[in-house]
């Protein structure tokens, strides 16, 4: 640059001493343009912001030059300073001395930058590149921010899935589909000890600052809460969480949990023995002849049962095949699902779900029979359902007898019956004892050393009867309940084979021919095949 401020000839010192500031500015404004254009040809913010500079250059570049117009007096080289609209870059360009005026000194220069503003992030490279004379109308970066980088949030890792229902029982839409209820029981086991999850913790936000030296900052990382539930608990740094029992995973209030439950990870034979368990029991494997599995739970089982007995406080849910004798019984007080039933005699205060079932005994107290699921196939078998019977298929061509009773009218009036005998041999009894106590009464033996502890033990045996008795007459009362409660439903099925007999509110229906796509219901006294 040093070249375009030599002496000048007479004729340029005229032409400028007539008026020729103008051209003066034009070529300081020139050589800045083509500096501008060399140096920040990669585009991005720094050719944005050198060009919104060289603007502002256009005007103050002609004052500088109007301003030794007037007095021809030695002006000193300017440095004019440019702050990018968000405080993150720094620009200068040094206009350079008129009149053998001085150049810029690092001191100077430093202080002014001060006042400027600028006081952070400085090119100390560029600033000593600066002094050097040809840097004059030069646009220069000099000085930059540093954006504030926000955190990192924390991660959790879940190792088991977040499987909100892990109750085995399937709803009515389920089973009207025909669902394969072994894809809505793919329960979570897990062992005491094990990971349930982990935590990646969050890292911290790194601040930045703008050229001015304002601190600039980022949004830290935030914590992750661990989802801790029943029967877990957090590791010492708190990082994990693991189960603190065997048991099946399952999801509480959003989170993890784990309900108690027996897991058996083998076939259950004689050689393991008879299982009793108080909450749900979940086997891995077969249950073999003669075995008895009874939980106060679920009774969750992988494979097949073969000659078993087989009871549940909840849901009994076989993913096998259940093949077995006269002797094979399956009882639970919510459903009953299985794949195949052949020779059971099954009983489910709700629903019972199966693919086949045949030669089978059936009772669905308050729920229904389904037969929808695979082949969907009802044969030989002996079904009475609270409500209705759902099948494919009932009987087949080769002529074997079904027996379906909705309603459980016949049920009740077996059970009335039952607990009424229960009832007469109460009172016998209570009769037998009123006499006995009423003699020892009449007879004076009710204090006497001798005889009183027999007539302490009659008294005693007369409360424990009229506390059975009431009992009983509530049990009575609460099935006369039942039958009112309970209105049969229908029986839907797409082939029905002969023979098959239906009862229903004291009335019967034989089926002696194949019946296709029809509805089988009581209306107005008599039961409706359509």
């Amino acid at each position: 640059m040093a070249r375009l401020f030599k002496k000048r000839n007479n004729k340029t010192a005229a032409s400028e001493g007539n008026g020729g500031s103008k051209p003066e500015a034009a070529r300081m404004l020139e050589t800045i343009r083509e500096y501008l254009q060399q140096d920040f040809q990669d585009g991005g913010d720094h050719e944005a912001d050198a060009g919104a500079f060289y603007r502002i250059l256009e005007k103050d570049v002609r004052k500088y030059v109007e301003s030794q117009k007037r007095d021809r007096m030695p002006v000193d080289s300017l440095p004019l300073f440019y702050v990018s609209p968000d405080c993150m870059n720094a620009y200068v360009c040094i206009l350079p001395p008129l009149n053998d005026g001085r150049l810029v000194d690092q001191e100077h220069f430093l202080e002014d930058m001060r006042y400027e503003g600028i006081a952070a992030g400085i090119d100390q490279n560029a600033v000593a590149r600066l002094m050097d004379p040809d840097s004059c109308l030069r646009i220069v970066h000099i000085a930059q921010g540093r954006y504030p980088v926000d955190g990192i949030d924390g991660r959790l890792e879940e190792l088991y899935q977040r499987r909100y229902d892990q109750s085995p029982e399937m709803d009515e839409s389920e089973m009207a589909q025909g669902y394969d209820f072994r894809k809505k029981n793919l329960i979570q086991t897990i062992r005491e000890g094990e990971v349930l999850c982990r935590i990646t913790p969050p890292v911290a936000a790194q601040d930045g600052f703008d050229v001015s030296g304002t601190i600039l900052h980022g949004r830290d990382g935030l914590d992750v809460r661990m989802p801790q539930g029943k029967y877990t608990s957090i590791s010492e740094d708190g990082l994990t969480l693991r189960s603190d029992i065997s048991g099946i995973v399952v999801m509480e209030n959003d989170c993890f949990s784990i309900k108690s439950q027996r897991v058996m990870s083998q076939d259950i034979n004689a050689a393991v023995g008879n299982l009793r368990f108080d909450g749900d029991i979940y086997i891995r494997g077969n249950v073999d002849d003669g075995v008895t599995v009874e939980a106060t739970g679920n009774v969750m089982i992988i494979g097949d049962v073969h000659d078993a007995k087989i009871q549940s406080g909840g849901t009994i849910c076989i993913q096998g095949d259940v093949k077995g004798t006269s002797r094979t019984t399956l009882k639970a007080a919510k459903q009953i699902q299985c794949m195949i039933m052949e020779n059971v005699t099954a009983l489910a205060v709700e629903d019972v779900y199966a693919g086949v079932m045949a030669n089978c005994d059936i009772l669905s107290e308050k729920g229904s029979v389904y037969a929808l699921m695979g082949r969907g196939l009802i044969f030989g078998s002996n079904i009475t359902s609270g409500r209705s019977v759902y099948a494919k298929k009932i009987g087949n061509i080769s002529g074997c007898v079904n027996h379906i009773t909705l309603g459980l009218e016949t049920e009740f009036e077996r059970r009335k019956n039952s607990v009424k005998d229960e009832l007469d041999e109460i009172n016998r009894t209570l009769e037998r004892l009123r006499k006995n106590i009423s003699n020892m009464q009449i007879l004076g033996r009710t204090h006497r050393s001798d005889s009183q502890e027999e007539y302490n033990n009659l008294v005693e045996q007369r409360t424990t009867y009229g506390e059975l008795k009431r009992e009983k007459l509530d049990e009575l009362d609460e099935l006369n309940k039942n039958m009112r409660s309970i209105r049969p439903g229908s029986i839907v099925c797409d082939n029905i084979f002969p023979v098959t007999k239906i009862h229903i509110e004291n009335e019967n229906l034989v089926i002696d021919q194949r019946e296709s796509d029809c509805s089988v219901h009581f209306q107005s006294g008599q039961i409706l095949l359509r």
